[in-house]
Order: structure tokens, then C-alpha cells, then sequence
């Protein structure tokens, strides 16, 4: 008997999936967001936009070669953003604030609680070309065998997700760790960039994602990010905190610096408990890049998790940091206010209210860098034209 009912599932079906189809693609409710206005946003009046505007600049450039249908996720596409990216580049700078007020409109989420802000830097390290009994740490360019999947090859659905591993006996598997890296799972395979003196500079070049080696004749390399092994992230500050070596209020790159120089038997075991590892290149570049592929702007290019902000977005960031006065009750006091763009990411950047600031190059920048670990918030600015397709 001919099942009549076939084809009415069929249709049931097909209606169903098409749904979820385009709820994936659509923006999200509007309840998500709140609008907010320019005077209410407190120090607005008192930042200087054109150090934003210069970083905004950068990634205009950028966005203006982007297909039109390239997606900003919830918050339009390249289309949407070129036209004010067109004006940016015409913007001087005794005009930004102008610019941005009349261009954007700034978003709070609804939802959004206090988030973790911290910073980072591109240090300076001495290095050589060739390994000797000074220069024994090495920093390694890709491996051949690594391989890095895009899984949208093989659905849609997943585009934008990678997976990175390599093969062996026939089977895809999980790239080498870091501790299986260190102990010469790369050895005799050509891949050393340059020779540093100590492992624990090589471990810290990777966290913050880009450096400059300054060779024995004195010639400054710039080393940027490349790839990574795959392997998740671990904070190892959190490791030290859980064991009591060191307060959470104290917690910092310095204090956990200090400690390795005091337990130096016990730092490989530290570092390795950070399965993470970064693989770079060299560029002939005096500005470390950052993911969106341009160069970074210190105190205003933000790293961000690419889930919930899309690279090249204008970002008002309030901050607080956590002070402990003589002993008394922690109060908080403000910090940064300022504009920002989002123009990075980060391994241990994950969440819809995170943020790195990215400080600069060498020591001074490191002062800032280290301990920052504040607590904020920020506010997004979108193009007037996308609030259209929001609400």
C-alpha cells in the first residue's frame, strides 16, 4: 500500500531543518543587547579616540579587501562595516570622537557580567643562529607533519573550526605535547628559527604569541605566530595558586618569573603541565602582527575571543583593578577607559567579556603587561546600519 503519509514528513521535515538552518544564520534576539549613548558611557569625553582611530585605521585596510558577504557574525557582514571603514581612512585625527559618534552606536550586552582583562607584550630576547652551550633553547618553525583540518570541509556547519593533529599508523591522532616537544621529539628535522639561552624564554615567547630575538651581530629578528601543536591551553599561574606557592592576589608574569629563578629544578615540570605550544616564523616586520593580520598598536589593539567578537571591531573597555589597602577589605579601582580594537586572539582568551591588552615591545611594555589582571567590562560599537539588523 502506498504510504500517504511519506510525503507529508517529508515536507515536515524539510520545513524543520530549514529552520534551523536559518536561526543559526540570523542575528540573535534583541534582548540580548542594550543600546547606550555616547554621553552616558563615563570617560567618553575625557579618552583620546585618535590613538583608537589609528589602530581602527589599520584595520580598516583590512576589512576593505574582505569579501562584502564576509560574515561579523551577529553583527553584519564586511558589507555593512566598509562604508565607515571608507570614512575612517579619510577621518584626521583631531576628528575621531566625531567620527566614532556619528558612525557608531555602542552595545552593552544584556546579560554580561564582570569579565578577566589582562595584557601582554612582544619581549626581547637574546638569541643566536646556531646552537652552542649558551644559545641551547630553540624556537621552532611548523613541522612538516603537523596537519591543521578545517572541519567546515567537511560541514558547513562547522566551518571556522579547526582540528589540528598529524598521522600516524594510518591514524589521525593528536599532535606532540609540549613536554614530549622539549624533550627532542623535533630534534634533527631543520626546524630551529634561532637558539635562546633558556627554555623558560622559548615557553614565554609562545604565550605571548610574537617576540624579537636580538642576534650575537646585533641584527633584531622579529618572530611571529605561525601554529600551534593543538593542544588545550592551562593557565600555569593556576597551578602555582592551587599548590600555595603564590596568593592569587600576588599572582603575576613577575611573581611566577621569581619563582622559576628560585625552583629551577622544578620549572620544566611546570611549564609542561601547559600542554600548548607555539610554532613561529620570521617576518621582516618592526610590529608584531596580530590574527586579524595587521599590525598591533600598543595600549589599543585588544585580544579577544573570535566567538563572541569579530576581528576589526571598536571595543570601549573599563576595567578595575582589585587593591588590597594595608590589609583591609579588597576595593577596586578604575583603570583603563579607553577605545580599543579588537585586533587579536589568544589560547587562554576565552569568553564573551575576556580581554588581553597588548602593551608594546620589551621591558617597559612587560611592567604593564605582567601584572595586569583586572576585572571590567566593555561596550561594542557597531555601524549605525547594522543596529537594523539587531533589532
Amino acid at each position: 500500500m502506498k504510504n500517504i503519509y511519506a510525503p507529508t514528513f517529508l515536507i515536515g521535515l524539510f520545513v524543520f531543518s530549514l529552520y534551523l538552518l536559518t536561526s543559526s544564520i540570523t542575528p540573535r534576539p534583541p534582548d540580548k543587547f542594550i543600546v547606550l549613548d555616547f554621553a552616558n558611557i563615563e570617560g567618553w569625553s575625557s579618552d583620546d579616540q585618535s590613538l583608537a582611530l589609528t589602530a581602527f585605521q589599520i584595520s580598516c585596510e583590512r576589512i576593505l579587501k574582505y569579501p562584502a558577504i564576509k560574515s561579523f557574525g551577529e553583527f553584519g557582514r564586511a558589507a555593512d562595516w566598509q562604508p565607515s571603514c571608507t570614512e575612517a581612512l579619510k577621518t584626521d585625527f583631531d576628528d575621531a570622537r566625531m567620527f566614532f559618534e556619528s558612525r557608531f552606536t555602542p552595545l552593552a550586552f544584556l546579560k554580561q557580567g564582570w569579565g578577566l582583562f589582562t595584557g601582554y607584550y612582544a619581549p626581547v630576547y637574546k638569541g643566536s643562529r646556531e646552537r652552542s652551550d649558551k644559545y641551547s633553547a630553540p624556537l621552532y618553525m611548523v613541522p612538516r607533519e603537523l596537519q591543521n583540518i578545517d572541519l567546515g570541509d567537511f560541514d558547513q556547519s562547522l566551518k571556522g573550526r579547526t582540528i589540528i593533529g598529524e598521522i600516524k599508523n594510518d591514524e589521525f591522532v593528536p599532535y606532540k605535547t609540549r613536554k614530549e616537544i622539549d624533550q627532542g621529539a623535533l630534534d634533527n628535522q631543520n626546524l630551529e628559527l634561532v637558539w635562546l639561552e633558556k627554555t623558560e624564554e622559548t615557553f614565554f615567547l609562545q604565550i605571548q604569541g610574537s617576540g624579537f630575538i636580538e642576534l650575537e651581530d646585533g641584527q633584531l629578528v622579529h618572530l611571529g605566530y605561525a601554529e600551534r601543536n593543538g593542544r588545550p591551553y592551562r593557565a600555569i599561574g593556576q597551578f602555582l595558586i592551587e599548590r600555595g606557592d603564590i596568593t592569587r592576589e600576588d599572582m603575576s608574569l613577575q611573581a611566577i618569573l621569581d619563582w622559576m629563578g628560585k625552583h629551577p629544578e622544578q620549572s620544566n615540570e611546570l611549564m609542561w603541565k601547559n600542554p600548548s605550544y607555539v610554532f613561529f616564523v620570521e617576518r621582516n616586520l618592526k610590529t608584531p602582527i596580530g590574527s586579524q593580520g595587521v599590525g598591533l598598536t600598543p595600549g589599543r589593539s585588544l585580544a579577544v575571543d573570535r566567538a563572541h567578537i569579530p576581528l576589526g571591531m571598536p571595543i570601549w573597555l573599563n576595567t578595575y583593578q582589585k587593591l588590597n589597602m594595608d590589609g583591609r577589605e579588597m576595593v577596586q579601582k578604575p583603570n583603563l577607559r579607553r577605545l580599543m580594537v579588537a585586533q587579536d586572539t589568544g589560547g587562554a582568551i576565552k569568553g564573551q567579556i575576556r580581554g588581553d591588552v597588548y602593551w608594546g615591545i620589551g621591558d617597559h611594555a612587560e611592567s604593564k603587561a605582567g601584572p595586569m589582571k583586572d576585572c571590567g567590562t566593555y561596550h561594542v560599537l557597531v555601524p549605525n546600519v547594522v543596529l537594523r539588523s539587531i533589532f
